[in-house]
């Protein structure tokens, strides 16, 4: 930092300044305090430009999108004055050299910092992207080098400077060296154009230069346009990479969530799985207290149907649309062999509360936990003499993991399969019977004959499919408030596989692969078969709300909305869906495209994208939480994404993830699958 020069301001704002920090083409940055003493770098427009009302206006414009980029990985907008003598801007100071200074002090970065570079790079593009901005600027100089990662800055006024007076009269907005061609020919510039600069920052932190030389900038901008980069000296690992982002063709250039793909991390690394005994770990001031948690004995190997398992097994009621609680007898389809190992260097991670491993011996990745508002519920089933299983309710402190209470069925030893709450009340499926239960005593208040392996509770009911093992499997409907039995239905040759319930719809599909599958719509009060509808081959689950149902076969067949009351078509999607069930609430559809491997969200009236996100095999979406979209995948990754924007908030990598779930305090509960008779479950703080 530079000391101030005469002719400096004092004040900029609320701001006293006390140093330079920078120049650039477009205003000099200073370091300002305010009153409390809090920093802030403050961006002053050149005179040339301010007098330009245009661009004081494309200003205002940038300034207020960038207020909404997330600051984890930017220097987040604090403050901005588009109307002022001067214009400004204030955004986060972070302290850190640049990556300019960094690589002439210290040379070229090695393949593992280079990795974690352009992770934390493309985490921020991703943020700018989807705040509508493009940076158009991304060089060296604008990387700053935090403690915590790296930073953009810099972002939100490049394009309200373009066609102002500077770029008129020769002042080029962009970087030598660092533009895209685009950029350069003066055509439009989307995102592919700060790709382009995302490969010539990296290939300059791999060998301490510019892939285009140095020089006079009419030679500079030539080279851009019309030669090949210099990558000599670029790890092998990371050369396809950087050429492909250098590629003079922007459609050609890998996307943001492609690159995030190939140098992975995009993780935020979990707690390393216990193998013997769970621990719990408790975060005090001075230490880590560590105590050992019992472990439950094996369970039988018999085949075991459940409503999101049967260890650790759970459902989350609905939010604004009612939840999808499905069971599969199917193993999920994974796209092709498990990845290589790769880095898991920490980048913003959420903290970890807790993690508990429990022995379940049933086939891992049908285990998961519920969260209620203050508890997360888990069912524990150990094997008995006589080849009895003893199930075991317990809820759990979701800030701790410690166990709260316990809760076993009356009578004889079962096994339970699975469990949800909604309504102050815990709904409990066992081999025999149906339990609700009073959520804050657990005093029962009703139980029926319906031995569910997987069930949904709405307003007025509960449905699910009964499995005794003597024959088909049967459709039962329950009243939520008494537990008389409104209805049956049974499936015959049918395979079911999933459910979803609404108050006027329950939903199911035949699981058959042979066969171009169905699905079905119950009326929820009288059990009459409304209609049926040809989902197309290998479907996926049904969710159903009370006005429509969702609904799509894999491969060639289009995801569609139907009508709840008539099952006619509403509008389609111009993709399939994966053996994964969409969510919904007010306004937005989430659904995984399988042979894409990207999460849409779609506008539940026309069925218009709103955003996409792009990746490598996504096995589960849940939520919305809290406006947040979770994202499981089998590619042992967790993607938080935000619901209205799309954009990547934070990723978390533990092995096999499997499940998402929140308490109201919006603690975050991971269930994973690490190994055969192991589950794991995460409590999480992001």
């Amino acid at each position: 930092m530079e000391s101030l020069a005469p002719g400096d301001p004092a004040n900029i704002g609320p701001y006293a300044l006390v140093g330079r920090l920078g120049a650039g083409g477009m205003g000099r940055v200073y370091l300002g305090r305010d009153a409390e003493g809090r920093e802030a770098a403050i961006k002053v427009v050149r005179p040339e430009l301010a007098e330009e009302r245009d661009f004081r206006r494309r200003f205002a414009r940038e300034v207020n999108a960038a207020r909404a980029v997330d600051g984890r990985y930017t220097a987040a907008v604090l403050d901005a004055d588009p109307d002022a003598e001067t214009p400004w801007l204030a955004t986060a100071y972070i302290p850190g050299s640049s990556l300019a200074d960094h690589i002439i002090d210290h040379g070229a970065m090695d393949e593992a910092q280079l990795r974690r570079l352009a992770a934390g790079l493309a985490y921020a593009l991703s943020a700018i992207h989807a705040a509508g901005l493009i940076h158009r600027d991304l060089k060296p100089s604008n990387i700053l080098l935090a403690d915590d990662g790296p930073r953009v800055i810099d972002f939100g006024i490049a394009r309200a400077a373009e066609a102002s007076a500077l770029t008129r009269t020769g002042v080029t907005i962009g970087s030598p060296g660092y533009m895209s061609p685009e950029q350069i020919n003066g055509r439009p510039v989307e995102t592919p154009s700060d790709v382009f600069s995302l490969g010539a920052v990296l290939a300059y932190a791999a060998t301490g230069r510019s892939p285009f030389g140095a020089g006079a900038t009419p030679a500079l901008l030539y080279r851009v346009v019309h030669n090949p980069p210099d990558l000599t000296g670029v790890p092998d690992a990371l050369l396809p990479l950087i050429t492909a982002c250098l590629d003079k063709h922007p459609q050609a250039r890998p996307t943001v969530p492609q690159i995030l793909a190939t140098v992975v991390p995009p993780v935020m690394v979990a707690p390393t799985p216990v193998e013997q005994t769970p621990t719990l770990v408790e975060q005090t001031d001075t230490r880590v207290a560590t105590r050992t948690l019992p472990v439950p004995s094996g369970l039988s190997r018999r085949r075991v149907l459940a409503a999101g398992g049967a260890a650790a097994v759970a459902v989350t009621a609905a939010l604004s649309a009612p939840a999808l609680l499905t069971g599969s007898r199917k193993k999920p389809r994974t796209n092709g062999p498990s990845p290589a190992p790769v880095d898991t260097h920490p980048v913003n991670p959420p903290r970890t509360l807790w993690q508990l491993t429990v022995n379940i011996g049933i086939t891992p990745g049908e285990t998961t936990a519920v969260a209620t508002g203050n508890t997360v519920l888990m069912a524990e089933n150990a094997d008995k003499d006589g080849g009895e299983v003893d199930g075991t309710l317990s809820g759990l402190d979701p800030k701790n993991g410690a166990r709260r209470w316990k809760w076993t069925a009356p009578g004889v030893p079962t096994m339970i399969r699975a469990v949800a709450q909604s309504h102050n009340a815990l709904y409990v499926a066992t081999e025999s019977r149906f339990y609700a239960l009073q959520e804050s005593s657990r005093k029962q208040l009703w139980s029926a004959k319906a031995p569910f392996w997987v069930f949904d509770v709405v307003d007025t009911a509960v449905a699910g499919w009964a499995d005794d093992g003597s024959g088909p499997s049967t459709l039962i409907c329950l009243d939520r408030a008494g537990g008389h039995r409104r209805w049956t239905y049974s499936a015959g040759a049918v395979d079911t596989d999933w459910i979803s319930v609404s108050d006027t719809i329950v939903a199911f599909a035949d699981g058959s692969e042979m066969t171009a599958p169905n699905v079905y719509a119950m009326d929820t009060v009288t059990g009459k078969q409304r209609w049926q509808f040809a989902a197309g081959r290998y479907f996926g689950p049904p969710l159903a709300t009370n006005d429509t149902v969702y609904a799509g076969g894999q491969k060639s067949s289009p995801f569609c909305a139907l009508d709840a009351k008539t099952g006619q078509v509403r509008w389609k999607a111009a993709f399939g869906q994966a053996d994964t069930a969409p969510v919904a609430d007010r306004s937005t559809v989430y659904v995984i495209d399988d042979s894409a491997n990207t999460l849409h969200a779609l506008n539940v009236t026309d069925g218009s994208e709103r955003w996409k996100f792009e990746g490598t095999g996504f096995g589960g979406v849940w939520g919305p939480f809290s406006g947040v979209v979770y994202l499981t995948g089998f590619h042992d990754m967790t993607y938080a994404l935000h619901a209205e924007t799309g954009r990547l908030l934070w990723s978390y990598h533990a092995i096999k993830p499997q499940r998402v779930a929140t308490t109201s305090d919006n603690t975050l509960i991971l269930t994973c699958s690490p190994a055969v008779e192991k589950n794991t479950l995460y409590g999480l703080h992001a």
